[in-house]
């Protein structure tokens, strides 16, 4: 795998193929395709196959480490073709708050943090349990005293049947995946 890095940012993005080839392909699709998957494709076809290291069509998803970051930090690092685009693709891992713990750790670099609002949407096919969507707010500051700003973020969990043996976290939930899917958005 390629490893691209920007230097002024700091921000690794790992990618199979090329950015200049992934955007050349995007750039040629006629007007008005927009890369813009359901919930269920996000999680069937690109979470999945990335936590079993499996080969991704083309795509705009970039892997980050998403939580050492401010969105202001990966907006500017990622820009958007404004004429296709209006949300950010990540892939990145969780890492625990305590290590003997559960909770998600969700800073945003040193200038902020994620938040989680309301309750977690389970995906179906069907009947078929799929995943989970978590919806978060972006607050600057420290947390109780922060300022919530317009940025949202909606993070994609598999469901713990989908979840490989070796694609797991250990601790208190031993099916809680490492990778997580993440679309952000202002």
């Amino acid at each position: 795998m390629e490893q691209n890095q920007n230097k002024n940012k700091g921000v690794a993005a790992d990618c199979s193929t090329s950015s200049d080839d992934v955007e050349r392909y995007f750039n040629s699709l006629p007007v008005g395709y927009r890369f813009a998957p359901s919930d269920d494709e996000l999680i069937r076809y690109y979470l999945l196959r990335k936590i079993n290291n499996e080969h991704l069509p083309p795509n705009r998803i970039h892997v980050v480490d998403l939580y050492n970051y401010s969105p202001q930090q990966l907006a500017e690092t990622y820009k958007l073709n404004r004429e296709r685009e209006s949300q950010w693709y990540f892939f990145t891992s969780r890492e625990k708050k305590y290590p003997n713990g559960s909770r998600p750790k969700r800073n945003a670099g040193e200038l902020g943090y994620w938040k989680a609002t309301g309750t977690d949407k389970a995906i179906l096919d069907g009947k078929k349990p799929l995943g989970f969507r978590k919806s978060l707010d972006y607050y600057e500051g420290r947390q109780r005293d922060g300022t919530k700003t317009n940025w949202k973020m909606h993070e994609y969990l598999l469901h713990q049947s989908l979840v490989p043996s070796g694609a797991t976290a250990r601790g208190k939930n031993p099916l809680q995946p490492k990778q997580v899917f993440i679309i952000f958005f202002l």
